[in-house]
């Protein structure tokens, strides 16, 4: 059995005062060695001092095999190891710090290396390099600060950095698995050989990965973590071309559970899927206008509730920059509604598993020091707690243990495992009902049901091709594509009317490449207003696939 140990320690500015020992490894040797002594020495004349370094190592290890009609893709006969190093730093005071701005020159993310030698030696020096990095931008970025804290004339008399009490995680990790090569090597040929004699399939190929992370942690102020993530998944690609000659590219995935005797169902049934909307696609016609309401089913719904809910509750603390966006929208918007109360939302950092399935966000100390907590992010449609770090947004404020970091970003406010739990969760055949009584009820000949809701920067660029079309008077379908959103706005949160009973995980990362889970069930909303793309039809091959 894998030992864990969870403590909790009092807040220190001496450094590295905890009240439990640091795991006796090469990883924590490095880490604390090379954090005294640059909290010591790293100094410039008339610059501002490092008060406090944090220090993250990621062990990466990999194996992947494909297949593509049958065929084995080339892949290594070994799992790839990896280990890379990130650190923060912030220079001046916990009052007046170098962080929390960005300017046109600088990247709001930690200094990194992505290739670390495995030894003790190997990780002090890699972070004696990224820390002199970090702190060279630190000293920039604390000039730059004040100079623009100036121009604005800014007085906030907020602290930039607050106290807070600091854990630690301890688990023993574990060696990477025994690889079944055999077994994946089998698979991924004999459900890729599925798609071979499918002539509107131009590619079909599936991927099998098995992944684990080792992580340690490290801040001054005496917080730490180290545990591992362990991962596997199923990727299912196709390249469809329909009988009109319109072309897409498919791709599913499936996150797999750690009981190995019910992977192969399950990649079954992902490839089933696949091959079900290729074949609906194939069939399908360009769709038309349409405003109305609309089911989700879980994909699509998980992508909907990922760019309106998820992306406007993180990062809570806006930067100093002159760019508009660098918060989240529903920051200041905790008591009011914002979603339909037919559903709460929860986070979860310290589940580990939901069916059997490792979770992404799984998270139990954070990446300033603090012990995750679980939120009630919407509860009756109303927004009532927000992920915060130990950078207040407002007077008062103190970290809830949702500060994650990336190679995209320094430690800002984010979900980890996210759950959208209906109060009265309907079956299928009730989702549909409700899907047709409410099109009846406003004189329309028929409603969608959409099987994905692609997420783009830019949502003209999003095109739904996995649809059909329910008519109203005798429920009969028809497959579609081509479907743009046109001007989605937060607004159809409240505007859901009615929550399934078949959630489904999705393992996602936001926009700065933070990995966390959502679990979500189809939706019914009342309203979207839908446009056919302007794609035209793709130049057919001059021969036949072979």
């Amino acid at each position: 059995m894998r030992k864990i140990f969870l403590f909790l320690m009092l807040f220190s500015v001496s450094g590295l005062a905890a009240a439990a020992p640091l795991p006796d490894n090469v990883y924590f040797r490095a880490m604390k060695d090379e954090m005294t002594r640059s909290l010591d020495k790293l100094h410039v004349k008339n610059g501002p001092k490092p008060y406090y370094i944090a220090y993250q190592l990621q062990n990466e290890h990999h194996y992947c095999q494909g297949a593509s009609f049958g065929q084995l893709s080339a892949s290594s006969d070994d799992p790839s190891h990896q280990l890379s190093a990130r650190v923060v730093l912030a220079a001046g005071s916990p009052k007046n710090d170098s962080m929390g701005f960005t300017s046109d020159e600088f990247r709001y993310a930690p200094s990194a290396l992505g290739s670390v030698a495995q030894s003790y030696w190997g990780i002090r020096r890699a972070l004696w390099s990224i820390t002199d990095n970090s702190y060279l931008n630190a000293s920039e970025m604390y000039e730059k600060k004040q100079a623009y804290k100036r121009q604005k004339n800014l007085t906030d008399e907020l602290p930039d950095f607050v106290p807070a009490q600091q854990a630690s995680f301890v688990e023993e990790i574990p060696p990477f698995p025994d690889v079944p090569r055999e077994q994946m090597q089998e698979w991924v040929q004999k459900f890729s050989a599925r798609g071979k004699d499918i002539p509107y399939l131009e590619s079909f190929s599936v991927n099998l990965c098995l992944s684990q992370d080792d992580w340690y942690y490290l801040n001054s102020d005496g917080g730490f973590y180290q545990y591992a993530t362990l991962s596997s998944s199923a990727i299912v690609m196709a390249q469809v071309r329909n009988k009109d000659g319109y072309k897409i590219w498919l791709q599913r995935q499936v996150s797999l559970p750690k009981d190995s005797t019910q992977r192969e169902p399950m990649v079954q049934t992902l490839v089933d899927r696949t091959l079900q909307e290729a074949a609906q696609f194939y069939q399908a016609t360009k769709a038309e206008p349409y405003i109305g309401p609309v089911l989700m089913m879980p994909e699509a719904a998980a992508d909907f509730i990922n760019r309106l809910l998820v992306a406007n509750v993180r990062n809570v603390k806006p930067l100093l920059s002159d760019e508009d966006k660098t918060a989240g929208a529903f920051r200041n918007k905790a008591g009011m509604r914002v979603m339909s109360p037919v559903a709460d939302v929860l986070d979860k950092p310290l589940l580990r598993e939901y069916r059997g399935v490792p979770l992404w966000g799984f998270k139990p100390v954070d990446d300033e020091g603090v012990l995750a907590q679980d939120l009630t992010v919407v509860s009756g449609g109303k927004l009532h707690e927000l992920p915060l770090s130990r950078r207040p947004a407002q007077k008062g404020q103190t970290s809830n243990g949702h500060a994650h970091m990336s190679d995209y970003t320094l430690p800002r406010e984010s979900l980890s495992n996210v759950f959208v739990e209906p109060k009265t969760p309907l079956s299928q055949a009730e989702m549909e009902a409700k899907l047709l009584a409410r099109c009846r009820e406003l004189e329309l000949d028929y409603c969608y049901i959409l099987k994905e809701f692609p997420v783009s920067a830019s949502w003209a660029n999003s095109t739904i091709n996995i649809a059909e079309r329910i008519y109203t008077k005798d429920g009969r379908r028809e497959p579609v594509f081509g479907l743009k959103v046109s001007e989605l706005s937060t607004r159809s949160l409240r505007d859901i009317l009615a929550a399934g009973d078949d959630a489904e995980l999705f393992d996602m990362t936001d926009a700065e490449y933070r990995p966390y889970t959502l679990v979500v069930p189809s939706l019914v909303v009342d309203e979207l207003e839908l446009l056919p793309s302007d794609k035209k039809a793709d130049r057919k091959p001059f021969v036949p696939k072979p």
